[in-house]
């Protein structure tokens, strides 16, 4: 085989299966309304199965789920029959993966799940099939040809069955109040959470402060206490008046007098930001006002400081 007709061998795959995928998001209908609120009141947990390539699908819709706080697990079939049916409780759901709906190692899964009286969502190819007639809600994939030569290899079906599960999730995930910070708090060691990280979480609480009254020979003290090249100057209200950097001390060296009010070289208007802000955003604002420290606030009293050199370790 040439070069040329390899690519054009990849390319057909993809077309055949990106078509496949456009009828699918076409009929979308009641049925996954319905799938979705379901999984939205869930109680329980959510029990994903299927039978081989159908299984690994099932796997990642379930991690998929997981990941944004919904308790989802996947339960091979065959296991299921071999004593791992006690899994199962009375307020799960039970969503199975099958593109033919008939086979035979789903027979005890489901027989067990309507004797318990648990909800059963489908997602198969045909709504005649012994799957589609034992569920409650049947997600029906539109009709499509396997994208491989000799049309037998789940390939346009397992493609068509994984969005279908990521859709449902990402449905479900909209109706609940689930933001950055809540993936975060489920994805603490990954790259992912790295990102998601805030300014709360590595904010130095020990501020470099001084009052309207501190002379500038005090803002150099403190500065130098402090290490962060700045000094944030507060009103007798504890709110924030100004800021002085070691660049505005350079600056006016020579032309201050070293016991005089420190407000006379004070910047009044500093960039502040607040706690919730994500690391990656606080670099972003420091590279763009070229200043190296970032001040977190709080109804403008300062309640953290931290540095380029502390977010770039942590994004």
């Amino acid at each position: 085989m040439t070069k040329s007709k390899i690519k054009k061998v990849g390319q057909e795959v993809i077309k055949l299966e990106s078509q496949a995928l456009a009828k699918l998001s076409k009929s979308i209908d009641k049925d996954f309304i319905r799938a979705v609120e379901l999984i939205s009141k869930l109680s329980g947990k959510i029990i994903i199965s299927g039978v081989g390539k159908s299984g690994n699908i099932a796997a990642k819709i379930a991690a998929s789920f997981t990941s944004t706080g919904i308790p989802a697990i996947y339960l091979n079939p065959v296991d299921a029959s071999h004593g791992d049916m006690g899994i199962i409780e009375k307020n799960d759901i039970l969503i199975i993966l099958s593109n033919s709906g008939e086979s035979n190692e789903l027979s005890d899964l489901i027989n067990f799940s309507k004797k318990i009286k648990i909800k059963i969502i489908s997602i198969t190819s045909t709504n005649k099939s012994l799957l589609s007639k034992n569920s409650d809600i049947n997600l029906i994939l539109p009709n499509h040809s396997e994208a491989d030569k000799l049309q037998i290899i789940p390939t346009t079906s397992t493609t068509m069955s994984l969005a279908l599960g990521d859709a449902l999730c990402c449905s479900v995930l909209s109706l609940r109040k689930f933001d950055k910070r809540s993936f975060f708090e489920l994805h603490p060691g990954g790259k992912i959470g790295r990102k998601l990280k805030t300014l709360n979480e590595i904010m130095d609480t020990d501020i470099p402060i001084i009052n309207t009254n501190s002379s500038i020979i005090d803002a150099v003290l403190i500065m130098t206490e402090k290490k962060y090249g700045c000094v944030i100057v507060l009103d007798n209200n504890e709110k924030i008046r100004g800021i002085i950097t070691d660049g505005d001390l350079r600056r006016s060296i020579a032309n201050i007098d070293m016991n005089e009010k420190a407000t006379k070289i004070m910047k009044s208007k500093p960039i502040v930001t607040t706690g919730d802000l994500l690391i990656s955003s606080a670099i972003v604002l420091m590279n763009k006002y070229s200043i190296t420290s970032l001040i977190i606030v709080k109804k403008n009293k300062p309640i953290g400081i931290v540095n380029i050199k502390k977010c770039l370790e942590n994004d």
